[in-house]
């Protein structure tokens, strides 16, 4: 019995959370087994300061569609490991910027292979699906950025 299937769409966010966790899971499985020490959780902004080479928080949270907190405490965490650092914007001294350090440019460069490995995995499964998944759930972010879940159902609750 599998009861969030059952529930149908009332379990939309439950089943994309349990999806994800699969998924980070394996990812952290698979950085195991490459002897790779790197987090899931840092992708994403491993990922932006490797093609950005640097950016504010907020910059980097509106990039990637992330809250500011969120982007704050991973950030924290990195920094903390010394994989990214904290420098004055030379153009506003007030702006601190972050960017990958030496280590973690040596760590983006290990964890490379792997992210490699992860995209032509999940380009099967996609193709295995027979659907663009892909294009379905930009569909549905585009869709709940334009009219929110609670917009939509509190509408329901309207006596």
């Amino acid at each position: 019995m599998d009861l969030i299937a059952e529930l149908q769409a009332s379990s939309l966010g439950s089943r994309l959370k349990r999806l994800s966790e699969m998924l980070y899971q394996d990812y952290a499985s698979l950085y195991d087994y490459a002897g790779v020490p790197f987090k899931p959780i840092w992708f994403l902004i491993a990922n932006y300061l490797t093609a950005r080479r640097h950016g504010s928080i907020t910059e980097i949270a509106t990039a990637l569609h992330v809250t500011h907190a969120h982007v704050h405490q991973v950030a924290a965490q990195l920094i903390k490991l010394g994989i990214i650092e904290q420098f004055e914007d030379p153009t506003d001294r007030r702006r601190r910027l972050l960017r990958l350090s030496r280590h973690g440019a040596e760590r983006v460069a290990q964890a490379m292979p792997v992210w490699n490995a992860i995209r032509l995995a999940q380009e099967q499964i996609i193709a295995e699906s027979g659907t663009d998944i892909l294009a379905i759930i930009e569909r549905l972010e585009n869709a709940v950025q334009e009219k929110s879940i609670f917009d939509r159902a509190s509408a329901f609750l309207e006596p």
